[in-house]
């Protein structure tokens, strides 16, 4: 009988195993994504910056050159 009571034991330790590597992937998936997110948005604010600065040195081309067709 103990042999028998071995086997579900080691049934019960492999579903058990099975559900914690479950969960730690889980786990680290959530970790991934959140650093993926951080890093999407890392690349979206440098994006955005650069793009605020073409603006701003375009404007100013803009004005250079109104002022030298003015004077």
């Amino acid at each position: 009988m103990e042999v028998a009571d071995e086997g579900i034991d080691r049934v019960v330790d492999s579903k058990d195993l099975q559900q914690q590597s479950k969960a730690l992937d889980k786990l680290t998936d959530h970790v991934e994504d959140r650093q993926l997110d951080s890093t999407r948005v890392q690349e979206a604010m440098a994006s955005i910056a650069a793009s605020a600065e073409a603006d701003w040195n375009a404007m100013r081309m803009r004005d250079l050159e109104h002022k030298q067709l003015i004077s």
